[in-house]
């Protein structure tokens, strides 16, 4: 009975330590990124300022920079003085495209015409590559 009895006491000991040290991510939070260092970033969420300790923070979809939109997983409470990151996924602006259409030839081509100084280094570098080749 004490062999049944010490069983299941070392097993109840070790479910409440797994449980107790698990870190539960409390929530998700989108926001803009104010201010980031090595272990603290600053993230405007809902027109407030919440620090995060991100020492241990996962980044994923790209690198974070000042002004940058992410949404963030956090341990702990936004109205803390601070909050452990677990997870920040960037979110990508999308870059503007450019449509490609028929191309008018019947314009005239204008560019600018090159110094004196600017031909002379390009026909330089030109002859060089010119008696690289013949070799």
């Amino acid at each position: 009975m004490k062999k049944v009895l010490g069983f299941l006491m070392a097993l109840a000991a070790v479910a409440l330590l797994s449980v107790g040290c698990h870190k539960v991510v409390r929530g998700d939070a989108t926001g803009l990124v104010d201010e980031i260092t090595d272990s603290v970033m600053i993230v405007r969420i809902d027109g407030s300022k919440v620090k995060f300790d991100i020492t241990e923070c996962a980044f994923t979809n790209g690198s974070v920079m000042y002004g940058d939109s992410v949404i963030i997983s956090y341990v702990g409470d936004l109205s803390a003085s601070y909050s452990v990151a677990e997870t920040c996924y960037l979110i990508v602006k999308p870059s503007p495209t450019v449509e490609v259409g028929v191309v008018d030839t019947t314009k005239e081509l204008k560019t600018r015409p090159a110094d004196p100084e600017r031909r002379k280094e390009v026909s330089k570098m030109l002859d060089v590559l010119k008696k690289s080749q013949k070799k």
